[in-house]
């Protein structure tokens, strides 16, 4: 049973049950965070506050893994295996096992040959002060050669100073936090995101004017890179695969653009896959520490969600100002799709009797290297019904 009081006879908050506090230094662990900022977590997560000492009792108490004690062989083999088997071009693999750091990506990789455009500093008055968002069109109907009709559009969108993926959707939607400024680069979704975030900022945030804080900003792609460049990052972990893995299609004939079960199903099955892997990307990225940079002007060697968690520890301020529901309710009635049909990929009908063949089917994972394994195996329930 660990010390209830704290360390050193001082009473520092209670400590969490051993079901709560065994998983939560795991899953710290997990994250690869430093021992001292997981003694900031558990003092913010449980009000619990300990020194590096009693810490590293803990670890040893939970058997927590560290980088002197790893897993066993056999664990290891099996965990690179499995990464190995999602990972069809091995990009994801060969970053994480050479441990290369996806912020100087395009210095490290042979083949790149652009002439980078020269930037001055980044610069920011605190977390969310600006958001910048963008689409990704790499999976889309136009990238999917061959397809058809299909395809998965992504929108993203992405905190400028610390880096943090707040959102990565297969459907564009706007985070339920409000922002002082949102930046885009001028894409279809222009008008509708500035008619909704100035409505909300005018009445959220009355003390900033549009003269000293605008509201919306529109950039040239080329200069909107804080979300810009996630799309080189996420392409680079995972969307390399994921495109090659639908394209399959092309050489074993699984998908026919001409029959609509084919259509439909695609269309419930992929987006999900494709979210899925999104979420794992959002996860890994957000706790991945940034590398050390002497001249940057904003915060660096820390993971985007620790200065995120903890902005005072860097001078910073939180500038999210929540939005009430009844307001985000209002604000939709005047948009003319509806929440639900914005998120359609297929008719209600036909989605429900998906879920009801997928479990007839033993509901299978949804992992892109499964994805056409699943589709075929669907495929004939729906033909015969």
């Amino acid at each position: 049973m660990v010390n209830e009081i704290g360390v050193n006879g001082h009473y520092n908050g209670t400590c969490p049950p051993d079901d709560i506090l065994g998983p939560a230094l795991h899953e710290y662990s997990r994250k690869s965070l430093p021992l001292n900022q997981r003694c900031d977590y558990l003092f913010k997560d449980f009000d619990y506050k300990i020194g590096l000492t009693t810490l590293k009792k803990l670890n040893r108490e939970f058997n927590v893994p560290t980088v002197k004690k790893p897993p066993p062989n056999y664990v290891a083999s099996t965990m690179i295996a499995e990464l190995t088997m999602n990972n069809v071009l091995s990009h994801t693999v060969r970053r994480l096992m050479a441990d290369i750091d996806p912020d100087g990506a395009e210095a490290r990789f042979p083949g790149w040959r652009c002439q980078p455009k020269k930037r001055g500093h980044l610069t920011d008055t605190g977390i969310y002060y600006e958001v910048h968002f963008d689409g990704h069109e790499k999976l889309n109907f136009k990238a999917l050669v061959c397809m058809g009709p299909v395809g998965i559009d992504i929108y993203g969108s992405r905190c400028h100073l610390t880096g943090r993926m707040i959102k990565l959707l297969v459907v564009p939607i706007l985070p339920a936090a409000l922002f002082v400024q949102a930046t885009v680069d001028g894409g279809s979704e222009t008008g509708e995101m500035y008619a909704a975030h100035l409505a909300l900022c005018q009445y959220c945030m009355p003390q900033l004017t549009l003269e000293e804080a605008p509201a919306f900003v529109p950039l040239k792609s080329t200069d909107n890179i804080t979300i810009e460049s996630s799309w080189h990052f996420f392409t680079d972990y995972v969307g390399h695969d994921i495109k090659e893995i639908i394209l399959l299609r092309k050489a074993l004939n699984y998908f026919n653009p001409a029959h609509q079960f084919h259509i439909d199903l695609f269309s419930w099955l992929w987006p999900k896959i494709v979210q899925l892997s999104l979420n794992d990307f959002v996860e890994y990225w957000n706790d991945h520490k940034i590398r050390s940079q002497r001249y940057k002007l904003l915060p660096s060697g820390f993971s985007p969600n620790y200065i995120c968690d903890f902005p005072d520890k860097f001078g910073l301020t939180d500038f999210a100002t929540p939005v009430a529901q009844h307001l985000v309710d209002e604000l939709r009635v005047n948009i003319p799709k509806s929440y639900e049909d914005c998120y359609r990929w297929v008719s209600d009908e036909f989605n429900t009797k998906a879920w009801e063949i997928h479990d007839i089917i033993g509901a299978p994972k949804f992992l892109s290297t499964d994805g056409w394994t699943i589709f075929c195996q669907m495929l004939p329930h729906f033909v015969h019904t």
